[in-house]
């Protein structure tokens, strides 16, 4: 039958259509190409490379460097970006003030989220509809929930003075005062994170096995020797994630400083990335913010490494 067949239509056989002879050797050298490893990962490796490390060897060139953003001019500076950066005493409020924040925002926020997580596990129609309620802050844009916290910790008119006024407590300044400043700032961060970090531990406890807490049971084992010897231990690849990306994003917090307090009073509730901003944005000092970049950098990787290096051993995998 194929003889039968015009030459033209030769390359079209039964099951569907098939290459010719320059179709294929393209098919082969198609195939040959993807089957390497380092074609696969080029997309990638040339996207982190475009928006990962240039912005950093960029960063890293401009700290040594004077630049003059309105007339554009440049002058290499040597180490003078770095020695101002150390002798500026703001920059020491700043670090004292990242390193507070961080510290409460992140043990508290852990805590906060284990207790929840733990209250919540059980899917109910009351705790599907709290788990709800919690986590809707985590989707709504940082700007919406820092004006409603800016109205709830109004010195004059808003409801959290007015309720500790009612338990006998002095009304306060809150993100006005210098002394609750940096605290209010806290607050608003953990309540904004909580829902999401309870959901990551309510995953992480509905993948621990039952059999585990029926031999406890058996073993007559109380809540609190379950707890921390069960329950913490088979979380802890969770937990460890969520101290991970928490401490980064913790180092990294801009937003709520800028619309709540814009880092004042008296610099009391400023971080590091809001000082970087503001040497480099509004003081024009492009070659000192790009320093105080760097340094931030080698900070934000020495704090990693060092809780990959005391943590990472706890992890139970």
């Amino acid at each position: 039958m194929q003889e039968n067949i015009p030459s033209k239509q030769l390359h079209y056989r039964k099951g569907g259509p098939s290459l010719n002879k320059p179709g294929r050797l393209l098919s082969r050298a198609l195939n040959k190409v993807l089957q390497n490893p380092y074609v696969l990962i080029a997309p990638a490796v040339i996207l982190a490379s475009l928006f990962s490390v240039y912005p950093i060897l960029f960063a890293v060139k401009v700290s040594f460097m004077n630049w003059d953003v309105v007339t554009g001019e440049q002058s290499f500076a040597g180490l003078d970006n770095y020695r101002s950066i150390f002798a500026d005493p703001d920059a020491i409020q700043v670090l004292k003030n990242t390193l507070i924040y961080a510290f409460f925002t992140v043990c508290f926020g852990l805590v906060f989220a284990v207790a929840i997580g733990i209250l919540l596990q059980k899917s109910t129609f009351l705790t599907n509809l709290v788990q709800s309620v919690i986590f809707t802050p985590h989707i709504v844009s940082f700007v919406s929930v820092t004006i409603m916290w800016m109205w709830l910790l109004d010195p004059q008119m808003g409801i959290v003075n007015y309720l500790l006024k009612m338990l006998g407590f002095e009304p306060q300044l809150w993100m006005m005062g210098p002394k609750t400043s940096l605290l209010s700032i806290v607050i608003v961060s953990i309540w904004k994170g909580i829902g999401f970090s309870a959901m990551l531990v309510i995953a992480g406890l509905q993948g621990i096995p039952k059999y585990i807490y029926e031999a406890a049971k058996l073993d007559r084992s109380g809540r609190w020797s379950t707890l921390f010897r069960i329950t913490i231990p088979l979380l802890s690849p969770t937990l460890f994630f969520m101290l991970i990306t928490s401490t980064i994003g913790a180092f990294s917090s801009f937003d709520v400083v800028n619309l709540m307090t814009g880092g004042g009073p008296q610099g009391s509730s400023n971080l590091i990335v809001h000082w970087i901003y503001q040497i480099g944005f509004l003081k024009f000092q492009l070659g000192k913010a790009m320093a105080a970049s760097v340094l931030f950098l080698i900070l934000i990787g020495f704090i990693s490494l060092m809780n990959f290096m005391f943590f990472s051993k706890k992890v139970h995998y």
